[in-house]
Parts: C-alpha cells; sequence; structure tokens
C-alpha cells in the first residue's frame, strides 16, 4: 500500500523532442510582450523568435499544413534561427570579454579610491604645517627685520642730514670764491690803476 503511495507523488512528463538538426535550447515559459516594456530591438527580436518557436513546437501541425508548408521554408527558418543565435552567442561572449576586466577594476576601484584619499589628507595635513611653519618664520623674519628697518631709516635720514650739510658747505665755499675772485679782481684793478 507504502509503494502505491510512493507512486502517485510521482509525476512523469514527456519530454518535448526537438528536430535532430536544432540545437539544444532550454524551454523556459515563453515571456510576452506588452506595448508599454521598453526593451531593445535585439531582446524583442529574441523574445518573438523564441514565441515563434515555441508555437510552432507545440501546436501539433496537421498534414494540410505540413503539405503547405515546404522542408525547404522550415530549413531556411531554423538556419536563420541558428544564425540569430550564434550572433546573440557571439555578442555575449563579447560582452563577456569586455565585461570582465571592467568588473575585476571594479573590485579594486574602492581600495584603490580609499589609499587615494588618504594619501590627499596626508597631502593636505602636510600643506597646513608648511604653511603654518611658514607664516611662522615669516612673523620671527619681521621681528628680526623690523629694528633693521628703523636703523635703515634712521640713517637715512642721517645721511640726508650729512647731504645737507655738504651742499650747505659747498655753497658756502662757492660763495667765498666767488668773494675771493671779486677781491682779486679788485685788486688787480686798483693795482693797474
Amino acid at each position: 500500500d507504502d509503494e502505491e503511495d510512493d507512486d502517485e507523488q510521482f509525476v512523469v512528463e514527456e519530454a518535448m523532442l526537438l528536430p535532430p538538426d536544432m540545437p539544444e535550447l532550454e524551454m523556459e515559459p515563453s515571456v510576452e510582450l506588452k506595448g508599454d516594456d521598453k526593451h531593445g530591438v535585439l531582446v524583442k527580436k529574441i523574445l518573438e523568435t523564441k514565441k515563434d518557436y515555441e508555437t510552432s513546437v507545440s501546436t501539433p501541425k496537421t498534414k494540410d499544413q505540413d503539405s503547405l508548408v515546404s522542408e525547404a521554408a522550415r530549413r531556411k527558418e531554423r538556419d536563420l534561427v541558428s544564425r540569430d543565435i550564434e550572433k546573440l552567442r557571439s555578442s555575449i561572449q563579447t560582452v563577456c570579454r569586455s565585461a570582465l576586466p571592467l568588473g575585476k577594476i571594479m573590485d579594486y576601484i574602492q581600495e584603490d579610491m580609499d589609499s587615494m584619499q588618504n594619501e590627499l589628507q596626508m597631502w593636505r595635513r602636510e600643506n597646513k604645517e608648511h604653511a603654518r611653519a611658514l607664516l611662522q618664520e615669516q612673523r620671527i623674519t619681521d621681528s628680526a627685520v623690523e629694528p633693521l628697518k628703523a636703523e635703515l631709516v634712521e640713517l637715512d635720514q642721517l645721511i640726508k642730514e650729512q647731504q645737507d650739510k655738504i651742499c650747505a658747505v659747498k655753497a658756502n665755499i662757492l660763495k667765498n670764491e666767488d668773494k675771493i675772485q671779486k677781491m682779486v679782481s679788485s685788486i688787480n684793478f686798483s693795482s693797474r690803476t
């Protein structure tokens, strides 16, 4: 009695046979295309081809239908489907080949970003430290130069005063020379007369 219960639990499904020249495809429930869904051209074409293939496999053909559709037309359709599948397979392989290096890069990008962020913070800290040190040195230099600047102003003033004195002495010398010249001239004039 237990064996009969076990047998009732098993479900037997008949597998669909594909034509011998047709490559094996996974049979999944057909996806309905809705007008409001946004699919790319390639996805629409794949879904339409899959739907057509499923309907052609699932509907039994009568002898009248078989006579209407020639063997050449079916072979041509199968060739087109297999070419489309090959194109799709090739495109998918190309995308996978291109995406793999990108995926590896994406794995390490966070580490790179973290290390670059840390390095940026280090350089900013070092820049601030050097800016503070420069400002401190500038203050020290200014405080050391301030007395020298005051002394320079004082020396400039002394130089100006000395130049003024020299000019005054030169003017005095010129006046005296002029007086001497006049005296010599007057003596010469008086000695001639």
